[in-house]
């Protein structure tokens, strides 16, 4: 795998889990160190920055851990998901049948 290959699986899982926080992917300075990626991200806007580990190993080994991480990382609302579970947004249905009248 080349960087330019490692940096798009980077991005790509980035924008899965929303643009959230930045992963890290690190190289160990020995051969035995391996490598292994974390995920940087603040809980709250004004909270200092946190760090998870998502995986380590051989390359092979952190790109799995990554999509194992990606599949299980809970996707935030989307400010309408959020708008119609306060009620504040009809659900589709009734908009769009509002917008036909």
């Amino acid at each position: 795998m080349t960087i330019e290959q490692l940096q798009k699986r980077l991005r790509e899982a980035h924008a899965r889990i929303g643009f959230e926080g930045r992963f890290a992917f690190t190289i160990g300075q020995q051969a035995a160190d391996g490598c292994y990626i974390t995920h940087w991200f603040r809980p709250t806007p004004y909270a200092f920055e946190d760090c998870r580990s998502v995986g380590a190993g051989t390359v092979a080994d952190c790109i799995a851990a990554l999509d194992r991480y990606v599949a299980d990382y809970p996707r935030p609302m989307t400010n309408e998901e959020v708008g119609m579970t306060l009620g504040i947004i009809p659900p589709h249905e009734e908009r769009y049948k509002v917008a036909a009248e």
